[in-house]
């Protein structure tokens, strides 16, 4: 076997195929953002309500997923939990393909949010365990562009096939291939990355840790400062993309837009946030990472609040992803240079736990503004939110 080496360089050609592995999985949730008002709309509640059930569903299952994506990759590895993930993600077309009824849609939508969290968690540490620190902001960049530039072109062209041919059915079988080729890929082609972890274990000093330890996930979620501020940041950014995912659909096609306007708008969000971790990843190398994510913040909070008064201009959706490109890749780095190699893949999964959970959030937020019969609020809320998190990070310990 190679001698395995530290780098992004160095490892160039297994880097770019675990990018494309990213890409595959923003594919597979794209394609249920744009397909979520067609698949949902003959259940007997309104659209917004079943919106912010599928988005709750998805992000609690995915967020424990993320949960116990650590102690899988302990306990058979990496790439046997990136194998599980995609067995998973399996399970969503096929149930969708061949059923219409309510409760199997929910399962699909549970196999979906299992599927995020084993995939997109197990491909992230893996990029992280060969590119080492100097470049690893660039890594996580490259990692989440790939995958949220997926969610939007998926998106959009998910959307316009549905309502241009009436079919969702091509669609989910485009999603069964993406599977197939992702499982060859991981059989084939990707190996174990825990020769590269070792390495850099040897360059730390000893861990007073240990990999099962339950104090990792007490450190990362209230413990340790640093690991503490980013991880209820990543909540409160993903209840803010939660709320758009579910509340703005519903709130745009109730206006007589069409469900093509739903997937372009949506679609930017995600293009400009995926593109924009291009730049913004690398910056997060040079030590900048309470900037990025105190300007990251107050950009989606702004951007927020003008999507709620102006839903049908493009420059909001533009802000917002690019506000949440600063934040993505940097929460991701923040988390992994606060942590040691030996426990760092139960930090990310805790970190990811919690973050994933701000989907859950996000929809409660969306549910007490529909009681409410104000829909808008619920962006006036999470904006509010995001700009306090953003302002708090100015009196933040990380540098």
């Amino acid at each position: 076997m190679k001698e395995v080496q530290l780098g992004l360089r160095e490892n160039a050609g297994l880097f770019s195929i675990l990018v494309l592995m990213s890409a595959f999985v923003g594919a597979m949730v794209g394609f249920e953002r744009s397909l979520l008002p067609e698949l949902t709309k003959n259940w007997s509640v309104s659209e917004m309500e079943a919106a912010l059930i599928m988005v709750a569903v998805f992000g609690l299952s995915k967020a424990i997923a993320n949960l116990f994506t650590g102690k899988l990759i302990a306990e058979i590895g990496r790439k046997r939990t990136l194998l599980l993930g995609w067995a998973m993600a399996l399970q969503a077309p096929l149930l969708l393909l061949h059923s219409a009824d309510s409760a199997l849609i929910i399962v699909a939508n549970i196999a979906l949010g299992l599927s995020q969290g084993f995939t997109w968690s197990t491909t992230v540490i893996m990029k992280i365990d060969i590119v080492g620190l100097k470049h690893r902001g660039t890594a996580m960049g490259l990692n989440e562009s790939a995958g949220y530039v997926a969610v939007g072109a998926s998106a959009a062209y998910a959307a316009y096939y549905a309502e241009t041919t009436g079919l969702i059915a091509p669609v989910l079988y485009a999603a069964v291939g993406i599977v197939f080729i992702a499982s060859l890929f991981a059989v084939f082609v990707i190996p174990e990355t825990l020769p590269w972890v070792e390495i850099e274990a040897q360059k730390h000093v000893k861990s007073s840790l240990s990999e099962n330890d339950k104090s990792v996930f007490h450190k990362t979620t209230f413990g340790d400062p640093a690991l503490r501020t980013i991880t209820w940041s990543g909540v409160v950014n993903n209840a803010n993309d939660g709320i758009l995912w579910a509340v703005l659909p519903s709130m745009l096609l109730a206006s007589g837009q069409s469900l093509t306007t739903v997937g372009v708008l949506t679609g930017i969000h995600a293009a400009v946030w995926g593109l924009g971790q291009l730049f913004t990843g690398p910056l997060s190398n040079k030590g900048n990472i309470r900037r990025l994510l105190m300007w990251g913040m107050i950009m989606q909070g702004l951007a927020l609040i003008g999507i709620r008064n102006f839903p049908l201009l493009w420059l909001p959706y533009i802000i917002l992803g690019f506000g949440t490109a600063m934040v993505y890749p940097t929460f991701l780095v923040g988390i992994s240079n606060h942590s040691h190699p030996s426990w760092r893949p139960q930090a990310l999964s805790t970190y990811r736990f919690w973050r994933d959970m701000g989907y859950v959030f996000g929809a409660l937020i969306g549910y007490l503004a529909l009681r409410m019969n104000a829909p808008e609020a619920a962006f006036t809320g999470i904006a509010a939110l995001t700009l306090v998190v953003g302002a708090n990070f100015r009196f933040s310990i990380l540098k």
